[in-house]
């Protein structure tokens, strides 16, 4: 089949790092043209033995009201005028809701992966209602809707009376293989030779990051009592940059954190290798029990001990493997030292990783969903 994969976010986002690897799994099979808001690297989408005739196309996209409606009309005319049997649209969204139309006319299979309920995240009254609208009723619409968990199918059942496939999240198990490093290089490698490193691996996005402040409380206290300890944050960029930087500053522990920026997928497990012990934290809300943490499984494809709070669908299925502490920064930081004081350590995450959220597993279960709708 000719797919036309439609993805409106851009590569800060855990949904693009998904929708790649989605991408990427039905371009080994089909014909794919990725289009992608602002990718500034392209020849991250696809493997380099993926070659079949498959495109990767950025659509430039300006953080304003202008900037979205152009960059709309430019992934209208994608959909007006390629030739394509299926579309795939990342995210049930006021933004892909005219890529639904226009192949609903031109008589396309349509198929939506809602990997979360943005619409919860908003703070824009407008955006939030627009977005819960469509999360809503686009799934109706669609000839298969995908999501990856149960409480996220739950809701599209209860909200649409529609029968999602669930397709899991996944992990690149060989590029987040501990075997690959030495952590001791890589702790010399970034100076943090002699460190106890925690790391939180995320931007600063509302998804992301909401509830970082939490760890960056715990953060404080654990400094107290461990001079040498560092908060290592794995990425940059989103509209919570600057809070989340004058927040540090006022618990005065600049000296103690470290922003890495955005970096390359491909060099995050480096710096996973070079952390002692992978923070998270989330508050028990809806939004948050819909979701399965990129943080986790990343964390726990490289083996790293994990301490943090979490809900549920992580809870679920990965909370046997992470220290867990009360909803409080007090209760993290008293659990992070005793972690590292005592080198505790959980059953090996790693191979249950390999086993359940491989992207080589997931592809089974694509492959399954995409059958559905292929005749």
């Amino acid at each position: 089949m000719n797919i036309l994969f439609i993805n409106v976010m851009e590569e800060r986002h855990g949904s693009t790092y998904r929708a790649r690897r989605l991408a990427s799994l039905l371009a080994a099979k089909h014909t794919v043209c990725y289009l992608e808001s602002n990718c500034n690297d392209k020849k991250e989408v696809f493997p380099s033995d993926i070659n079949n005739g498959n495109r990767v196309i950025s659509i430039p996209q300006k953080g304003s009201a202008a900037g979205f409606i152009l960059a709309s009309l430019k992934r209208c005319l994608f959909c007006l005028r390629e030739d394509f049997d299926l579309i795939f649209l990342q995210k049930a969204w006021p933004l892909t809701l005219p890529c639904l139309v226009i192949a609903k006319l031109r008589r396309k299979k349509v198929v939506i992966d809602c990997d979360d309920l943005d619409s919860l995240w908003f703070k824009s009254p407008l955006r939030k209602g627009l977005t819960s609208m469509t999360e809503k009723l686009m799934p109706k619409w669609a000839d298969l809707t995908t999501t990856h968990n149960k409480y996220l199918k739950r809701y599209i059942k209860n909200e649409g009376g529609i029968e999602a496939v669930i397709v899991p999240q996944g992990v690149d198990t060989e590029l987040f293989d501990p075997l690959r490093f030495n952590p001791l290089l890589e702790k010399r490698g970034l100076s943090l030779e002699n460190k106890k490193v925690y790391a939180f691996l995320g931007s600063f996005t509302y998804g992301s990051a909401m509830d970082l402040h939490t760890i960056l409380r715990a953060m404080q206290q654990i400094i107290k009592r461990q001079t040498n300890a560092i908060l290592l944050i794995i990425g940059g960029g989103g509209p919570l940059e600057k809070e989340y930087r004058d927040l540090i500053s006022n618990l005065g522990i600049s000296n103690h954190v470290i922003i890495t920026g955005r970096v390359p997928h491909s060099q995050v497990p480096r710096y996973l290798a070079a952390s002692d012990i992978g923070l998270i934290f989330m508050s028990d809300d809806f939004a948050n029990k819909t979701r399965v943490s990129f943080k986790l499984l990343e964390y726990f494809s490289m083996n790293l001990q994990v301490v943090g709070h979490i809900v549920g669908e992580s809870m679920d299925t990965l909370g046997e493997y992470c220290f867990l502490c009360q909803p409080t920064p007090e209760s993290m930081a008293d659990l992070v030292l005793t972690v590292t004081q005592k080198d505790l350590r959980k059953g090996n995450a790693r191979r249950f990783i390999k086993e359940h959220y491989d992207w080589n597993v997931i592809g089974k279960s694509l492959d399954q969903a995409i059958r559905r709708v292929e005749n």
